[in-house]
């Protein structure tokens, strides 16, 4: 019973998030007075659908994955000048763009909103050490650290994520301690392995941010700004660890992993669901932006070169066939991503 509640928890949340996509490039279209043929949430068989008074089919299709907007001239060519395939490549832009960025732009109000309900700010300096520490031989309480690695830092959560992702080796910290800036070089964390990855343990708790200062609405925008840049930085983080393999297929989840992950944060707390909704639409937006053919970012590859060039560059044949080869080989990833979250069930 608990499986099927998370289950539906996860269909209405990829069912919405879905939505504001399509919705993306559903509304620009309409600004562009581009004819519209049908908007479907889902994909598979039509479960329920109706026309609206414009001639649009609206669609909920059986299988709650992804969803389309089809538009006059989107796939082959027509006659009607404001069909698709008549826009010219910058208009083509924005309606192909509008999508994954209204789910960015969803992901960091959301953040926002959930920065302004937390009970307690993160900062970035150090109040007391586990006492598992080992860190502590170098870095001291009341030390503000700034920087990680290369990588400046500003809030609480950016620096335990960009500690867990650089400190499985020794590192140099920069803090600010008695009011000096110093180099702190090779501070040494404990490490734990995880999905394949070997990760670093923040081995001290931080300040409220509320102890330190009083709290101001600038905080509350400082943090939600700097939030939303870490996890833009965290989704391009795990997919180039992907490629260079410091993530496995372990560390890689499909829809019934996605569902197992629902099910574990949502027994948590409500805040940390819904800041998992967060990274999903995150995620969701700047994974469409890629420049892959079967991708929102690889068809606006495509309307780029035009658009630079002043004509179609590529007949559209080859760039239909080139989508439809990446097509499959993406839907062929997912299966086996899919097969490897139902062996890890069992």
């Amino acid at each position: 019973m608990e499986t099927i509640f998370y289950l539906l928890i996860t269909v209405l949340v990829i069912g919405f998030l879905t939505f504001i996509h399509e919705f993306g490039h559903f509304f620009f279209a309409r600004l562009f007075k581009v004819p519209v043929l049908e908007f479907a949430i889902g994909m598979g068989p039509k479960i329920y659908s109706w026309t609206g008074k414009q001639g649009t089919k609206y669609a909920l299709r059986a299988f709650p994955i992804g969803g389309f907007v089809q538009m006059e001239g989107e796939e082959g060519t027509s006659e009607n000048p404001m069909a698709y395939n008549n826009l010219n490549p910058w208009k083509k832009i924005v309606v192909t763009a509008a999508g994954p960025i209204v789910n960015i732009v969803f992901a960091i109000i959301v953040m926002f909103a959930l920065v302004i309900c937390s009970p307690n700010l993160g900062s970035t300096t150090i109040g007391v050490f586990e006492d598992d520490a080992i860190s502590n031989q170098k870095l001291m309480e009341w030390d503000e650290i700034v920087q990680v690695g290369d990588v400046k830092v500003h809030t609480g959560e950016e620096l335990v994520y960009e500690i867990m992702m650089q400190g499985y080796e020794a590192i140099d910290i920069v803090v600010i301690r008695n009011g000096e800036r110093l180099v702190i070089e090779d501070v040494v964390f404990n490490t734990v392995e995880e999905q394949g990855a070997v990760l670093a343990v923040v081995d001290f708790r931080l300040f409220a941010l509320s102890v330190l200062d009083d709290v101001t609405f600038f905080d509350y925008l400082y943090q939600a700004f700097y939030r939303s840049i870490n996890m833009v930085k965290m989704v391009y983080d795990s997919l180039w660890g992907m490629i260079t393999g410091r993530f496995g297929m372990d560390a890689m989840s499909g829809p019934i992993g996605i569902v197992e992950t629902v099910g574990q944060v949502a027994k948590v707390s409500i805040g940390s669901l819904v800041n998992l909704i967060v990274m999903i639409s995150m995620n969701l937006g700047i994974f469409n932006l890629l420049p892959i053919p079967a991708l929102d970012g690889g068809r606006i590859v495509f309307h780029l070169i035009d658009g630079i060039a002043g004509r179609k560059v590529i007949k559209k044949e080859i760039e239909d066939n080139i989508t439809a080869i990446t097509m499959i080989l993406l839907l062929g990833f997912m299966l086996l991503i899919s097969i490897k979250d139902v062996i890890n069930l069992f």
